[in-house]
């Protein structure tokens, strides 16, 4: 008797999501789907080719290649991984774009970046289990189907645990369900406090990637500049671990200064955000910044550093955003100045980095 294959879908197909589900495809007894936006073409014609550092190259093709998961709504789905990009707070277009393909049984990934990603999803499915996933590998797609993954900074790609405490019984299927997802690729690490490892990120996530993507430069740019420039990204991590330690989240004390020391360790890294801001698309805001600064007022712990940054990259979404508008004529005719994403270093130093000493 044949056994069904493992139904998994990858809802948000970059990078990162190009690379786990060329991992999760591997196995023989998986089949997957792949959710694409700008890149389906592509995809559709010729698959996925990989260049990786941690696994070695390869290429595949995706079971079914989809552009949205009405396609797929009879398909009883074991796993939905969630590698989309939250840039925004509205967070119902998700849900109801993913909510075709999860029914009773299916156990929802989120492999997302930042704090509060998975409460989303929570909310919307209150029965299924959900599994937290801690990226810990850099990818680039530079250009459609064709991704690479040129740095991890851990042994293992992805580290993944149960994102809540349920019932006894349902505890005992959401940790069946998350030994048999990690089970699917030797470089999948199965932790037992995944809020801390996700925090631990988060402090060098929500630090260099607005710093990097406001002033321009990466991370070894940023080191040269020092000065105030160096300060704001300190400021950053000092604000988002005492946030963290506030909500009883246990972290290491030196924590902000390994994250700085870990850049100067290690080759000069473009953050996510970063890569983004360069090509003037979308950044991932919310999930990077904004959970932490609401975070932070229900918790009583001052985060203006955090609060400023936020608002500069609000600020560059919202001019992404317009350039990605047609052009009306009436616009045309006016011919406004175009406006660099990047902003000078004066900019950037208005950006107070306040000190939490003490």
């Amino acid at each position: 008797m044949n056994k069904r294959p493992l139904e998994i879908l990858i809802f948000g197909t970059g990078a990162v999501g190009s690379t786990l589900g060329w991992r999760l495809a591997q196995n023989p007894y998986t089949r997957l789907s792949v959710v694409c936006r700008s890149n389906y073409d592509a995809v559709k014609r010729h698959g996925i080719q990989l260049r990786t550092s941690l696994w070695g190259n390869g290429q595949f093709r995706p079971h079914r290649v989809l552009t949205s998961t009405l396609q797929v709504h009879d398909v009883p789905f074991d796993y939905v991984v969630c590698t989309n990009k939250v840039t925004s707070l509205e967070s119902d277009s998700f849900i109801h774009a993913i909510a075709p393909a999860v029914s009773r049984g299916t156990t929802l990934v989120s492999a997302q970046n930042g704090i509060g990603v998975e409460t989303p999803l929570r909310q919307a499915f209150r029965a299924n289990t959900i599994l937290s996933a801690v990226c810990y590998i850099s990818c680039l797609q530079p250009s459609p189907g064709l991704v690479q993954q040129v740095s991890s900074i851990r042994p293992h790609a992805l580290h993944i645990g149960t994102f809540d405490e349920r019932h006894s019984s349902d505890r005992e299927l959401d940790h069946a369900r998350l030994e048999r997802f990690v089970a699917l690729d030797p470089k999948f690490k199965l932790v037992s406090d995944v809020q801390a490892e996700r925090w631990t990120k988060q402090v060098f996530n929500g630090s260099w990637n607005p710093a990097t993507a406001i002033s321009g430069l990466d991370t070894h740019g940023l080191l040269a500049a020092a000065g105030p420039q160096l300060g704001v990204v300190e400021a950053l991590a000092r604000e988002i671990f005492t946030v963290a330690v506030r909500i009883g989240v246990a972290l290491p004390r030196d924590l902000p200064q390994r994250t700085v020391q870990f850049a100067r360790d290690n080759p000069p890294i473009a953050p996510s955000m970063l890569q983004d801001a360069r090509v003037q698309r979308q950044m991932e805001v919310e999930s990077l910044c904004g959970n932490i600064v609401r975070l932070a007022d229900a918790v009583g712990v001052p985060v203006p550093t955090v609060k400023a940054t936020y608002r500069t990259l609000l600020g560059m979404n919202r001019r992404f955003q317009a350039l990605e508008q047609p052009v009306r004529m009436g616009d045309f005719l006016a011919q406004r100045p175009a406006v660099s994403h990047r902003l000078t270093p004066p900019l950037l130093d208005r950006i107070p980095a306040v000190s939490l000493a003490g």
